[in-house]
This record gives C-alpha cells, sequence and structure tokens, in this order.
C-alpha cells in the first residue's frame, strides 16, 4: 500500500517555521492536527485557522502581519490534493517580476504556488538594518500542502557582517572581495537560525555544495535540517517514513549594486525534493536574479 500524506492542515503548520519569513514551529499543533484531523475540509480549514489565531499571539509584532496574511492567503485555497507529477515530468512554472518601486528582482515559481508580494513601502527592509515589518523577507511563495517553500530575502552587506562582529570596510561588492565563501556561507545560515527557537534542530551546511560565480558576484550552496518528529509510528503510518527532513538551496547575489545583498532560499521535504518537485525548485533558484539598482540610486 502506497504511503500516505500528512493531512494538508498539518503540513500547513510545518510549513511556517521553514524559512525566517516564517514563525516558529507549531510542532505541538502539527502533532494534534496528525491524531485528530478531520475529513470535512470546512473542519479542517476551521481548526486551522484556531491554531493560527492562538499561536499568533506568541509573535513579535514584526512578524504578526505577515503570519496572518500567510495564512489567510493559504486558507481561502481550495482543500484539494496537490498534483502528483511522474517522475520524468516537469512541474509548471510561471515569471514573477517584483513590480513594487523599486522592481527588485525576478523570479520562475511553480504555477500552483501561492504568493505573497511586498505592497507597501514598509514591506521594504531597512536600507541601513535591514529589518521591516517581514524581517528582511521581500517576497514568499509556497505550496502549503506539500510543506514547500520560496523566499527571497533583502538586507545591507554591511549590516550582515557587523551583527556577527565584523568591521567591514574596503570593497564589499563581491563575495570574492569579502571573504572565503564557505564562511560567507555560514554568516548566512547563522542570520537564518536566529529567529528559531532552541527545540528546533539547526540546518547543516553542505560545504561540498558552496560555489562561487566567475565574477564572484554570486554565492550558491545547499542546507539540510532534520525536522523534530514526536511520534515517528505515526509519521511512519501517514508517510511511510519514520524521519523528516528537509533541503533547502540557497543562492545569494551581490548584482544590485547598491550595498544590498539579495538571497533566494528554496526548500522542500526530501520526499519531495527528490522529484520533479526538487527539480522545479532548482529551476527557481537558478532563474532569481536581482535587478541592478545603481542605474536609479
Amino acid at each position: 500500500m502506497a504511503p500516505r500524506r500528512l493531512p494538508a492542515a498539518a503540513l500547513c503548520c510545518m510549513i511556517l517555521h521553514t524559512t525566517s519569513a516564517f514563525s516558529p514551529p507549531l510542532s505541538s499543533i502539527v502533532q494534534r492536527r496528525s491524531t485528530t484531523v478531520e475529513s470535512s475540509g470546512t473542519v479542517l480549514l476551521s481548526q486551522y485557522n484556531d491554531d493560527v489565531c492562538a499561536y499568533h499571539n506568541t509573535l513579535s509584532d514584526s512578524r504578526r502581519q505577515f503570519l496572518l496574511s500567510t495564512a489567510a492567503a493559504a486558507i481561502s485555497l481550495p482543500l484539494i490534493t496537490p498534483p502528483v507529477y511522474a517522475e520524468d515530468e516537469e512541474v509548471p512554472m510561471k515569471k514573477f517580476v517584483d513590480n513594487a518601486q523599486p522592481s527588485l528582482f525576478i523570479i520562475d515559481v511553480p504555477k500552483r504556488f501561492f504568493a505573497i508580494r511586498r505592497s507597501a513601502k514598509g514591506d521594504l527592509p531597512d536600507e541601513k538594518t535591514g529589518q521591516g515589518r517581514r524581517g528582511g523577507t521581500i517576497f514568499t511563495a509556497g505550496d502549503m500542502a506539500k510543506a514547500e517553500v520560496i523566499a527571497v530575502e533583502r538586507f545591507p552587506t554591511r549590516a550582515m557582517l557587523e551583527d556577527e562582529g565584523y568591521q567591514p570596510s574596503g570593497d564589499l561588492t563581491t563575495f570574492t572581495s569579502i571573504g572565503d565563501p564557505t564562511a560567507i556561507a555560514t554568516l548566512l545560515l547563522r542570520r537564518r537560525e536566529k529567529d528559531k527557537p532552541g527545540t528546533q534542530n539547526t540546518a547543516l551546511l553542505d560545504k561540498d555544495s558552496v560555489s562561487l560565480s566567475t565574477d564572484g558576484t554570486t554565492l550558491t550552496f545547499s542546507l539540510r535540517q532534520q525536522i523534530n518528529v514526536e511520534k515517528p509510528e505515526l509519521l511512519m503510518e501517514e508517510m511511510g517514513v519514520s524521519e523528516l527532513f528537509r533541503t533547502t538551496l540557497c543562492k545569494a547575489t551581490l548584482a544590485s549594486n547598491d550595498g544590498q545583498m539579495m538571497a533566494v532560499f528554496a526548500s522542500a521535504l526530501d520526499q519531495d525534493y527528490a522529484g520533479p518537485d526538487g527539480a522545479a525548485l532548482r529551476k527557481a533558484v537558478d532563474s532569481f536574479t536581482a535587478t541592478d539598482q545603481s542605474a536609479s540610486s
């Protein structure tokens, strides 16, 4: 018998902490939802909405509005089984162009992904601190039913280094001039880990995946994280596995030429990453392009 997927509402909860755009883990909610999920889609959405609202009260002010908008976008989608693709079938993609002012990036994402884009001036992180209403995140797309997320972040290169105790000076326009690529990837990982609670496993950098473009302006790498599972036997019953791992692809770039670093993070559970969904996420990361801001600055 083929393994079953976790109910959509349970995976919705898991998605909310897979990127720094979202909030801390809802492990207890996931566990409860896995064991008490109803067959009615209406009941599922109602219970999930109640859980999100209750958990929302524990969040910092800077992240509350974004969590609510994320949950609203997710639960407004029809509760249907996500498409299953053959191993050799490509996932349909769509192009997203940041149409806010200034336009900052272009990226291809799977057509089925919902998208939350910045729509107001306050959605753009501060030019000096890299913090805004949504932290450093300016775009998020994902599939709530499959716990797949793509997030775009923007923050000052200088601020990232200063937060780690460095006193940056000189040329910061290429990763080559900033320092060792693996060390920079580690700093980016640590930046993403800051908002995670102590109960969540730390993502690990695959040092062999670190790669620098020939012009020194683009850095790519991957992360892997084990997800805490309170009842492995339930997971085995629902999904056919006793452990859950998440793979995250990252592409950081300095191509905007405005002192800001932009990075895209695309992640999925290993079961999905191994198939067409993983290929789609790799395409999304490869397609990500930061818009040159030097002419408008």
